[in-house]
């Protein structure tokens, strides 16, 4: 509490965590103070033709690594899209931005720990409050330490997605990747006022209204308003619960201001709160066992469980909530030709989710879900040396202190339907009286700081050839408080037990990237890099039937091999950009099957090894200067090497039966198996996936502009699961999308039509077995984005 208390009085503050499309940004008044404001300086002024290329845009300036650089000369895996170009694809949200990355996918769950971001096919999946994404999220340079917070994008400048280990130059838990979101920074000497409305199917309403304005001639902040929402796509079919179950409600604001008291100083403060009143999303089933409850409730309402069914009928609750905010402070110096740049940060943010474990009408777990409580503090140091030296570099501070508290429960009667009932529901515990509630849960408390230094030199050769050295000392100390119990006046469910626990841990790395960058010519870039990356330490926490059970899970490190090449041709009408890869993981931290408890539970741990490599590939064309048209590609090979601990999915043989599947030893006789997934893809890992952006804006008549854009996005099959479960493969599909509009020439005001899944592509998110085998044996559930039905709308966008 004292680390935190200190650390307001010298920091001030936390990081915007907001986000989305604004519309094209004029030039700020000044060149800038810091890499960021060279970058906004840069890549900000933009004509009433802006490029929407989903892919690199050799005009878009990055800060990927730590200083304003030409995206084109980056030797990076890294796709940047700017805010206008997110505007005119309709991404409102962080998981829609599969459609400008084609190596970027989004697991969906109904726990906000357990979604989260995959790059090439590498993610982190897990319900605990001890282990920490693979891929990092960063707004306005200040790493998110709960990524779910960023619900909504809103005034963004640009969105950096960066492929492979980044940890290095960006704080802390990079080791697949990181994306980082910019949002626009305040205009000194500007007054303009930007609003954004949408309006369409499903419930679809969106409102944006931002305001910059001059304070003095130094001095100018920007305050920025936001409110999104939609019906879900699930609807409950009983009495006992409200009809729609996954909706969207997102609101808040934001205020930032910009200082630049001298050409050689700036600060930059940001602040923002906001809430989210529902969020998605609802399971529904995809297939049941006769005889069952869900089989059976579905019936008595008329619901038949398929790929395409949007019915639930639940008698338990399903609703989320959660608010955020914070503040950060930015303070730029120019010293001589160097930039020295400090950034403090604090944050907050609490959200829970509870919705009908079982998914019927019966109570066997009505409640399930948690809560979960962060408080994070940041400050980071870094100074810039100037270019067209012999040798030129960044090199920085970090800390970065959080408290997480995360709580699960699980509560219901344990009451069900067999077959052996016929139809009638029976109690799981007879020895029990009718209408005993039933509980488990448990609380982690985890309490982490990561101390760090980093360097990362480019040593010039000579003017074609770039020696890239770099290298991050980390030291990270994590301590676990754990208890397990049951709620005052409930029973604990079947193998219940109370107790605690309390754990530390340590750990120092080294992690490096080492590399060469050659200009054939001033258009063409080569570069091959190595990179060893590291995501710290954590705990497990979940399920714990002994205290003197070891939670520690071991760090993991990836390392990265690349080999890129980065093309402007034919005078910058075509770029072409490719990029070869492989990334071994050791010691990857993952959710598993806890072989030591008698009944089914999960536990994290070092899971071993696994694989991935393959080729990303992007082209913008720029046939004429009224059309643009772009698109990408991965393929991503992505295998465990070694993954022991997977549970069997339902029919696979046992042993005994050629197959690979072993009972837990301390209950032979369990239906459930579990085996070693070595050679099998990644879960959630396409093949191949792809996207493809048509573009076009004319004049037409006197003083106005029309434009007509045609996106397209599509993967290959893709199994949800780390078993190749046949059961919860998606099939290949495709979601084209779309977007007209007509406005006058000085962009004061543009109204649209939009399409987001034109074709109506009904597709599953995320596809899991029933989660008990016992209950449902053979049964499927599937989670729906909003994206998986057609939405269509207007829209309306002002600039004054």
């Amino acid at each position: 509490m004292q680390t935190f208390g200190t650390a307001r009085l010298l920091a001030g503050i936390g990081a915007m965590a907001l986000s989305t499309a604004a519309m094209a940004q004029g030039a700020p008044s000044a060149t800038g103070v810091g890499p960021e404001d060279r970058a906004q300086a840069s890549g900000g002024a933009q004509d009433g033709v802006a490029a929407v290329a989903t892919s690199n845009d050799d005009e878009i300036v990055v800060t990927a690594q730590r200083r304003a650089e030409n995206v084109q000369r980056v030797p990076i895996a890294v796709t940047a899209v700017r805010g206008d170009a997110l505007q005119r694809l309709n991404i409102t949200s962080p998981q829609q931005l599969t459609l400008i990355d084609p190596s970027i996918r989004y697991k969906q769950s109904t726990s906000a720990g357990n979604s989260g971001f995959l790059i090439r096919g590498i993610g982190t999946s897990s319900f605990s409050a001890g282990i920490e994404q693979s891929i990092s999220t960063v707004v306005d340079g200040v790493v998110l330490g709960d990524p779910s917070t960023i619900s909504t994008l809103v005034d963004i400048e640009r969105v950096e997605i960066l492929r492979g280990p980044q940890g290095m130059l960006f704080g802390k838990n990079a080791s697949a990747g990181l994306v980082s979101f910019t949002t626009v920074r305040p205009k000194i000497g500007v007054t303009e006022l930007i609003g954004r409305t949408e309006f369409g199917s499903n419930g679809h309403h969106v409102v944006n209204l931002i305001a910059n304005l001059p304070v003095t001639d130094d001095l100018a902040i920007r305050v920025v308003g936001f409110a999104k929402e939609r019906d879900g796509v699930v609807t409950n079919v009983s009495p006992f619960q409200p009809r729609k179950v996954d909706g969207q409600l997102n609101y808040g604001g934001a205020l930032k201001a910009m200082w630049r008291p001298s050409d050689t100083a700036s600060l930059f403060f940001s602040g923002d709160y906001s809430e989210v009143g529902r969020f998605c999303c609802s399971m529904v089933w995809a297939k049941n066992a006769p005889g069952y409850a869900p089989a059976v409730t579905l019936a008595q309402y008329g619901i038949v469980a398929s790929d395409r069914n949007r019915l639930v009928a639940i008698g338990g609750p399903s609703f989320g909530y959660s608010h955020r905010g914070g503040a950060s402070i930015e303070a730029n110096f120019e010293i001589g030709d160097y930039s020295l740049t400090s950034l403090g940060a604090y944050r907050q943010s609490y959200r829970e989710g509870f919705y009908d474990g079982d998914n019927t009408t019966v109570n066997y777990v009505d409640r399930n879900g948690g809560t979960n409580a962060l408080r994070q503090l940041s400050q980071e140091l870094r100074l810039t040396s100037p270019t067209g030296g012999v040798v030129d570099y960044v090199a920085g501070l970090f800390f970065f202190d959080q408290r997480a508290t995360g709580y699960i429960d699980q509560r219901g009667r344990l009451e069900w339907i067999v077959p052996a009932s016929n139809g009638n529901v029976i109690r799981v515990v007879p020895t029990r009286p009718a209408g005993t509630i039933f509980d488990g849960n448990l609380t982690n408390r985890v309490h982490s700081r990561s101390t760090a230094g980093y360097a990362q030199a480019n040593v010039h050769l000579s003017p074609q050839l770039n020696l890239i050295l770099g290298g991050r000392l980390t030291h990270d100390s994590l301590d676990l408080n754990y208890s397990r119990g049951t709620i005052p006046g409930a029973v604990p469910i079947p193998g219940g037990v109370t107790l605690s626990l309390r754990q530390s841990i340590a750990n120092t790395n080294f992690s490096f990237r080492l590399g060469a960058q050659y200009t054939v010519v001033p258009d063409i870039m080569l570069y091959a890099t190595v990179s060893r990356g590291y995501k710290g330490p954590g705990f497990s926490g979940l399920t714990v039937s002994d205290a003197s059970q070891d939670q520690s899970v071991a760090p993991e490190i990836p390392t990265n091999y690349e080999i890129g090449v980065r093309a402007s041709l034919l005078d910058r009408r075509l770029t072409l950009n490719a990029t070869l890869f492989k990334t071994d993981v050791r010691d990857f931290q993952a959710q598993v099957a806890d072989l030591s408890s008698a009944s089914y539970a999960n536990r994290i741990t070092n899971a071993g090894s696994l694989d991935s490599k393959g080729v990303e590939f992007s082209v913008v064309a720029r046939p004429t200067p009224e059309l643009t048209l772009s698109g990408g590609g991965a393929y991503v090979d992505a295998k465990y090497g070694n993954f022991a601990g997977v549970q069997c999915y339902f029919g696979q043989p046992k042993v005994a039966q050629g197959g690979p599947c072993v009972a837990p030893p301390s209950n032979p006789a369990s239906v459930d198996g579990f085996f070693n997934a070595a050679g099998l893809r990644l879960a959630a890992a396409p093949r191949f996936s792809y996207n493809l952006v048509a573009d076009y804006q004319k004049r037409v008549g006197d003083g106005w502009r029309a434009s007509a854009q045609v996106n397209f996005s599509g993967q290959s099959d893709v199994n949800y699961s780390a078993n190749g479960d046949p059961g919860t493969i998606q099939k290949a599909f495709g979601l084209l999308g779309a977007n007209v509009g007509i406005g006058p020439d000085d962009n004061s005001w543009r109204v649209g039509l939009f399409a987001i899944n034109l074709l109506d592509q009904f597709w599953a998110a995320q596809k899991n077995p029933s989660p008990t085998t016992t209950l449902n044996p053979g049964g499927y559930l599937q989670y729906l984005s909003p994206d998986s039905v057609r939405t269509v709308g207007a829209t309306l966008d002002f600039r004054f």
